[in-house]
């Protein structure tokens, strides 16, 4: 893994999970891992947040409030959920 200034270099910075439950719980649901719960260890990168979801204006770059990360790749199996059409036989 780069040293954190080559990170910093290349414009990527890492962003804890959030300590709301509620917040945190979206990002958990928006990894789509199952039985993910993340702690207060836990980061993802900026890579997973759209540019302008990020507020630069001082020293260090934050996320914005209540923002949810959803730049993220996800294999085949793993595409978006969609309805299920029902149909029901009539008699």
């Amino acid at each position: 893994m780069p040293s954190d200034c080559a990170t910093r270099k290349l414009g990527m910075t890492f962003h804890r999970f959030p300590r709301d439950y509620g917040l945190r719980r979206k990002w958990e649901v928006a990894l789509r891992r199952e039985g993910f719960a993340a702690d207060d260890e836990w980061v993802l990168c900026s890579d997973h947040f759209k540019p302008d979801e990020f507020d630069r204006a001082g020293q260090v770059c934050l996320l914005r409030p209540g923002v949810i990360p959803s730049v993220l790749n996800f294999p085949a199996h793993l595409g978006r959920v969609r309805a299920r059409k029902t149909t029901t036989k009539q008699p």
